[in-house]
Formats: C-alpha cells, structure tokens, sequence
C-alpha cells in the first residue's frame, strides 16, 4: 500500500467552516499518530515536508503548531493552551483541515478555505535544502555511457580519490539531519551496493529520524540483501532500468546480462516490502522505448510507478554528448509517455528540468523542475565534498570539516542558489523564478542556441 493510500484512510472530504457550532477535531489526533512516519515540519523557516520531496510554505504560527502536534501534544490540550477564543479555534480547524486536503493532494489555488493564501512562487522558498543525497562510493560493476559520476570512464565530480570511511559518513548524516535539517537521504554513488557497510549505514539514518532511499543498479541485489536492507529500514529504492529491452539495457550499461539482474532486483526489493520503482535516462539510443515503459513496468514488474530524467552532460555524459536529447526535442516525447502512463494507470515522475518556453512541465501535471543546486537538494560526494548537485564538478565546502550552514551561506553556495549560471535571456523572463533557466550543466555542454530558436511546445 503506498503512502498516500495510507494516508487516504484518515481523510475526509474538504468543507469551508462557517460557525464554532460545526466544529469537529476530534479526527486530528488519530489523522497526526497515522502522518507522523510520511511528514516532517521545520520551523526554521516554516515548511512542511511530504518526505521525500512535497513542500508546502506554511506561516510561522502554523509550523509552530503544527510541529506541537507532531511532538505529541494533543489537539485538546492544545485548544485548552488557546483557551476560550471561538475565532482562534475556527482558525486552527481550517488550518488543519487545509493541512489534510494537501497531504491528500487536493488543495489548489481555487480553495475557499480561509486558511489558504495563495502567493505567487518565489525562488528564495526554502532556507534549507529539502533532500539530500550521499555517493558512498564511486566504485561501480556497470559502465554506464552517460554516467555523471564518471564511473569507468571519467574523473568523478570530487576530482579526488578519496572515500569516506563509514563512520565519516555517519558524521556527514548526523549534520545533514541536525544542521540541515533535511528528513530524507538517498544513498547513491557509483554503486552503493558494493560497500559492506550499506546497512549499518541505513540503520544509522532510520536511528535519527530520517527516511532512506536507496538509488542502485540493481545487479548486486539478491533476495536476502533485499531482506537485509528491510530489515535494516530501507523505505524505498529506485532501480535503474534503461530499455524494455536486453539489448538496449546491456548495451547502455556496458554490461551483458545486467538487465536480467535488474529486473530481478526490483523483484527482490518488492518481496522485501521496499518501496520500489525504476529510472530511465533518456538517451538517442534508448528514446525509441520510452514509450513502452508504462506497460512495461505494469505488466513485467507489477509497478504503479516509474521515473525519467534526461542525460546531465557531465562524466561519461559530456564524453557521450551525442547521446544527449535536446531540450527543444524531448516535449513530444514527453507527451506520449504521459499518454501511455495514463493508458496504464501508472504514474510517471519527472526530474529533469526543462525550459518552460521548450516544455511546461507544470501545465503536463509534473511540477516545477527548476535547478535545485545548492536549493532543494544538498548533494554530498564520496569524499564528503558538498557539490552543487551529485553531477557538479564544484565543490563549495566539506561537511567532513565544516557546519553545514557555513557552507550553505557561502558565496559559491548562494551564487547557484541565485541562479546567476543561467543566460541573461532566463533572467529577464517572467518564469525565471519557477524555470531556473533549467540545467547549467546542459548549457555548459551544447551551449545556447536553442534558447534563440524556441517555439513553445
């Protein structure tokens, strides 16, 4: 059962209050005990987090109570703290009530309910990031061909050898989840399978508080990993899986007979009770499949979900450029994988950002995927480096030797947070705040003339 089915057990439908009469939170502290494992609130600058990766701006009053409720304190004495007010009880019942509707993911900009403000976006949304990632190795089995690690090919983005020892990583989790403030990781690399200390790892970050992902191959994992990694406290996985077929997966990843290791991986971490599902970097030489994928995923691997993202022309993938689908070329693509997703009842995730004026992620239903370097994301590498992103050879600090919000506040930090990468034709759009001007790493790589020649999709 997913999170949000979950969650769906403890909702009601949505009313707009009128008198203190109608007033019923009896729900409240049932509806907060059944939440508290999916939702994390920061009050450091007022966000409510559907872990992983859903953030919702709350005012600071709300954050505040909400984090209260959260903590255990009980909707009744909480109201016997408010004391005899009708109107502050009116208002923390339509708060409460718009905080359901958005876990459900019903609340829009048309609500009527009264403790809903809507303002347009603003890029300065977060203090701190939202997710985080650590690479604990940049060893791999496989050889990718549009690898932002490098792994087989290339430097990796660190410039540096170097790898932490498990209890470095530790260290690097303990700032992540105390001074960042971050509920979620994803342990990535290369490959993380290959440490031994992968578990010991998970264990570690479920022990203070965070939700972990596993981002992997999949080629190491056997039935009793999968367990061990369960029962360890592995939420979820994402597998990379790059064609329907042998040939295109294989051929990709350098390796004959991966792709059946693969798609007995997903296998695996699903009777492990994982929550899994695979990614595709779409490339020219697997774009002719992509279509294919919702059934694929449906009907061979039993998944209601899948993701894509477009090649990071970094590592293997700058040395591979001509593998690289364009921005101005990947709309159309993306309008009949979302057609063939919705055919299957499956849903498609993207993470890739796109230039709005190229493709308007968020009028398709897949969100603002603007560049979250130095933003949303705090991307760690294997030898402790903070980089912009996991494909960004800059690093801006080391959290092996510095607080997090030195290097946070920093110049290099802020200047990707900014956005002062992307091409002064973004910066003056109207969308810039929601857009980013997308990847820089893209533009870095095949330069800028797409943006001259734009036709909206």
């Amino acid at each position: 059962m997913s999170v949000i089915h979950k969650l769906r057990q403890h909702l009601r439908p949505e009313k707009r209050l009128a008198k203190i009469s109608e007033i019923d939170l009896t729900w409240v502290d049932e509806f907060i005990a059944h939440v508290r494992p999916y939702i994390f609130v920061r009050t450091e600058d007022n966000l409510l987090i559907k872990r992983p990766n859903q953030a919702q701006k709350l005012n600071a009053a709300g954050a505040k109570m909400l984090k209260t409720l959260l903590d255990g304190q009980s909707i009744h004495s909480l109201l016997e703290d408010v004391g005899p007010h009708p109107q502050k009880t009116v208002d923390i019942a339509n708060f409460l009530y718009a905080v359901r509707q958005q876990l459900d993911g019903g609340l829009d900009r048309f609500s009527e309910n009264p403790a809903v403000d809507v303002q347009p976006f603003d890029m300065a949304f977060s203090d701190y990031p939202v997710l985080s990632e650590i690479a604990i190795t940049y060893c791999c089995n496989l050889k990718c061909a549009f690898c932002y690690a490098g792994s087989g090919c290339t430097q990796n983005p660190t410039g540096s050898d170097e790898e932490m020892r498990a209890e470095e990583v530790k260290k690097v989790l303990w700032k992540i989840f105390h001074q960042a403030q971050v509920p979620s990781v994803s342990f990535t690399g290369g490959e993380p399978t290959l440490v031994p200390e992968l578990p010991e790892l998970i264990r570690y970050a479920k022990n203070l508080g965070m939700r972990v992902n596993l981002i992997t191959n999949g080629t190491m994992i056997t039935q009793e990993m999968a367990e061990n990694l369960a029962d360890h406290g592995l939420d979820s996985a994402q597998v990379s899986l790059e064609g329907v077929s042998a040939a295109t997966h294989d051929s990709l990843v350098g390796f004959p007979g991966a792709y059946s290791k693969t798609l007995a991986a997903v296998k695996h971490l699903k009777t492990a009770g994982i929550i899994t599902h695979t990614n595709t970097t779409i490339s020219r030489a697997n774009q002719d499949e992509c279509v294919q994928f919702p059934q694929f995923v449906k009907d061979r691997l039993n998944c209601d979900t899948f993701s894509m993202n477009l090649i990071i022309p970094a590592g293997s993938g700058a040395v591979h450029d001509d593998l690289i689908v364009p921005y101005s070329e990947i709309g159309g693509l993306l309008k009949r994988i979302l057609d063939a997703s919705k055919e299957q009842n499956v849903e498609f995730m993207w993470y890739s950002p796109v230039p709005m004026c190229m493709f308007n992620t968020i009028v398709y239903g897949l969100g603002n995927k603007g560049c979250s370097a130095c933003d949303g994301l705090l991307s760690v590498g294997a030898n402790g480096d903070v980089l912009p992103c996991a494909s960004y050879d800059d690093s801006v600090g080391n959290l092996l030797h510095e607080d997090f919000w030195d290097i946070w506040q920093s110049r290099t930090a802020i200047r990707y947070r900014q956005k002062k990468l992307a091409h002064e034709i973004c910066q003056e759009c109207e969308h810039f705040a929601v857009c980013n001007g997308a990847c820089p790493l893209y533009w870095r790589q095949v330069g800028f003339d797409e943006l001259f020649t734009t036709v909206l999709v």
